[in-house]
């Protein structure tokens, strides 16, 4: 009888546009390949999830729904207590960031209270009751209180996707308002990260943060990036398409605008012919920009043939985030040349000069997208040197897996 992983997500995984869908599908993927049977608890609340993911998992697929009902402290007195506890802990914990930290933390940092919902907990116990898991994984560290839920002989894996302490300092930097992210304290990231026995990092440097946080010798941490294997889609369209493909997330969306403004005009003046292409859930917001720039909004796409057929140059000008990049990943995966600032190739430095390039500075992108339009020669050993690159990265991200499951 094949090994169980059970795997624990606040997100879906279908659709799967989206990096950290990819991310956790894709590590999915690879475990049921090494021939593990993985259970899948979705700890978010939509009402339902969509049933490809019962196909996906082959049918193990654990009951996520705890209802709207109210429960009084009659009804359930146990239950109820516990949740007013829970919230009288959420609100004094604000006032200790406030004394402790400052206004901000208070207002934009959470504390792991706010994430742990007594019923969802309540429903993965008795769901997983009676059944032997040699690993669970938590996707996201403020969701590790579930590995309260399992003993000694299970192993207890957090796929950390991001450093999430003080992420609300992003935007202030810059004079934007937070969006609603997982931002915790120091101390609270800490403690959420000690649960675990295998912690995942998706960068280098992320992984030397969570070693430096973590002062149980007992906790390893990895550099898990992302899995991708190279495989090249040649572009069936014009060739001075440039493809930007990116969700509706706040981060992308200042990237384009910076972009808009500060390269693609000039790019154009050279180029009268040239052509931007906007892809995913990110279209959903293209009133936010200029009608006159010169971009096609595509929307949402099927699959990886269908867009990276587009173009055979990728852009990721992203001006702030944490973690690895998967966009830009993926489109080197695919064989495209990459043209980013640095923080949209973070943890990918390993790629540059092997179809990445990487500048914050607008005329050095002007530059370089001149050159990617005019390219002749070297197009297949760019192509020959990206593919060895990234079937390393994705030969050690297997080797990563198979030692935590050791």
């Amino acid at each position: 009888m094949a090994e169980k992983i059970l795997i624990v997500s606040p997100i879906t995984l279908i659709p799967y546009h989206s990096g950290n869908r990819k991310r956790i599908r894709t590590v999915c993927s690879e475990l049921m390949k090494m021939g593990y049977e993985l259970d899948f608890f979705y700890t978010g609340f939509d009402d339902e999830i969509d049933h490809a993911h019962d196909e996906f998992f082959n049918g193990c697929v654990l009951n996520h729904l705890i209802g709207n009902e109210k429960i009084s402290v009659v009804d359930s007195p146990l239950l109820r207590i516990s949740e007013v506890k829970n919230g009288i802990k959420i609100k004094w914990q604000k006032v200790i960031r406030g004394i402790f930290d400052n206004f901000d933390s208070a207002r934009y940092n959470k504390s792991l209270a706010e994430y742990r919902n007594i019923r969802k907990h309540r429903l993965l116990k008795s769901e997983v009751k009676g059944v032997e898991y040699k690993a669970v994984i938590v996707n996201y560290s403020v969701f590790s209180f579930y590995f309260n839920l399992f003993g000694l002989q299970t192993k207890k894996i957090l796929d950390t996707h991001d450093c999430l302490t003080n992420r609300f300092r992003l935007f202030l930097k810059n004079g934007k308002i937070p969006i609603e992210w997982y931002s915790l304290r120091y101390q609270d990231e800490k403690k959420a990260v000690s649960l675990s026995d295998i912690v995942w990092a998706i960068t280098a440097e992320e992984q030397i943060h969570y070693e430096m946080m973590i002062d149980n010798s007992s906790v390893d941490v990895l550099n898990l990036r992302h899995l991708v294997p190279f495989r090249h889609i040649p572009s069936a369209g014009p060739k001075k398409r440039v493809l930007l493909i990116g969700s509706d997330n706040r981060l992308n969306v200042d990237g384009l605008q910076w972009f808009t403004h500060e390269v693609w005009p000039f790019v154009c003046s050279k180029h009268p012919d040239a052509e931007l292409m906007v892809a995913g859930s990110i279209c959903n917001l293209k009133n936010e920009f200029n009608k006159d720039a010169g971009i096609t909004f595509y929307g949402r796409y099927e699959n990886e043939d269908e867009i990276y057929s587009k173009a055979d140059i990728c852009i990721n000008p992203m001006q702030d985030g944490t973690g690895l990049k998967i966009k830009t990943l993926e489109a080197l995966a695919h064989g495209k040349w990459v043209v980013s600032t640095f923080e949209g190739g973070a943890g990918l430095k390993d790629m540059i000069g092997k179809g990445l390039y990487c500048s914050d500075d607008p005329k050095e992108w002007i530059e370089s997208l001149d050159k990617a339009f005019s390219e002749k020669n070297d197009v297949d050993q760019r192509i020959v040197n990206t593919q060895k690159a990234i079937e390393q990265i994705y030969s050690d991200n297997l080797e990563i897996i198979e030692k935590s499951l050791k």
